[in-house]
């Protein structure tokens, strides 16, 4: 159902920021474990794999804007 693996980055169709995956489920799921970094601390939460798409690791997405 989704094919999203452990480490890799995502974000949401819609926008928004960038998050890493942190666990692949042992069974078949349409929820995905993300977290991301917000004022120090680490936020986790479960998204639709529908509305997670990949994205390059933050620290690509930066030195492509210093260019």
């Amino acid at each position: 159902m989704n094919d999203f693996e452990a480490g890799q980055y995502v974000r949401l169709r819609a926008g928004g920021r960038i998050m890493r995956v942190i666990a692949a489920p042992p069974f078949e799921s349409p929820l995905v474990a993300c977290e991301y970094r917000e004022k120090h601390r680490r936020v986790t939460g479960l998204y639709a794999a529908s509305a997670l798409i990949r994205a390059p690791a933050p620290h690509q997405v930066a030195s492509a804007r210093s260019g």
